[in-house]
């Protein structure tokens, strides 16, 4: 019931017991990835994959023991179920990115990765309250306060967008792309600053200190950029640091770009928050 023409043929060939000496790989393929197995799969990507393993494995090959299952695994012949496990666990390769058919770089990206998590995390472990400071250095409080000071020191100014609007005659597309990523930017520095002027006015007791400017104050002891601004900002994975000399290049690319409005000889497209609209 439910099944379809193909798959009714399929069926009552093989029901019919038909001599045939070649193996119906075409037919098997479609059994097992169309009605036995496949017909559970809802989503047409996952059935496309399983389809797809299905003629990568099923085939010719698979009996002449000359089929690969990874590079330097052959299929196993015919043995018991048992034998199976031994096979497994004495001629499976080591695991490594050919047997995903990856680059080898890819393993040292993966193992980087790993490592600034697992330092990361043991980083966010470490006590952070005042008194665990003691003389060998800094409190949290009195490290994000001068990180704190240091960027609302050398953040950019905000645009004068009605100013600069005063000053285009000519509004030619690079121009609409020039103010709006102005905007943009104005947007987030806005939020720089009234997140660090908040937290700052916290630190000193004028404010008591909310969820927000408790996770703020994290971010910029761990180096990370805060939540609110990383939602107004362009995308990016660098820590604070860098990411806030970036953020400095990427405003002063705007100001030699919105002086006159004279579009520049090179344009830094990854430097825009939407890079599309150029």
């Amino acid at each position: 019931a439910g099944m379809t023409k193909e798959e009714k043929a399929v069926v009552s060939t093989q029901s019919t017991g038909e001599s045939n000496p070649k193996v119906p790989w075409t037919d098997l393929r479609y059994l097992f990835g169309e009605i036995m197995y496949g017909g559970h799969i809802t989503d047409d990507w996952d059935r496309r994959l399983c389809k797809t393993y299905l003629e990568e494995y099923m085939k010719p090959e698979m009996l002449e023991g000359d089929l690969l299952l990874a590079p330097g695994f052959n299929i196993p012949g015919s043995m018991d179920y048992q034998s199976y496990h031994n096979y497994l666990d004495e001629e499976l390769p080591p695991e490594s990115p050919y047997l995903y058919g990856l680059h080898p770089n890819a393993e040292i990206g993966f193992l980087t990765m790993t490592s600034e998590h697992l330092f990361r995390t043991v980083l966010e472990m470490q006590p952070r309250d005042g008194a665990s400071a003691g003389a060998a250095g800094m409190t949290k409080e009195e490290k994000v306060k001068g990180l704190l000071d240091e960027i609302t020191e050398r953040l950019p100014e905000e645009f004068n967008i009605q100013e600069m609007l005063g000053r285009t005659e000519d509004r030619t597309p690079y121009t609409v792309v020039a103010l709006q990523e102005c905007e943009r930017m104005n947007t987030l520095t806005s939020e720089m600053k009234r997140s660090l002027k908040e937290l700052d006015l916290g630190l000193k007791g004028e404010l008591t200190i909310s969820n927000e400017m408790e996770a703020t104050m994290n971010a910029l002891f761990l180096d990370k950029v805060p939540d609110n601004w990383t939602a107004r900002a362009y995308p990016s994975l660098l820590p604070l640091g860098v990411w806030f000399a970036d953020l400095q290049l990427r405003s002063k690319e705007l100001e030699a770009w919105v002086t006159d409005f004279t579009l520049p000889n090179v344009v830094w497209l990854a430097g825009f928050f939407n890079p599309q609209s150029f």
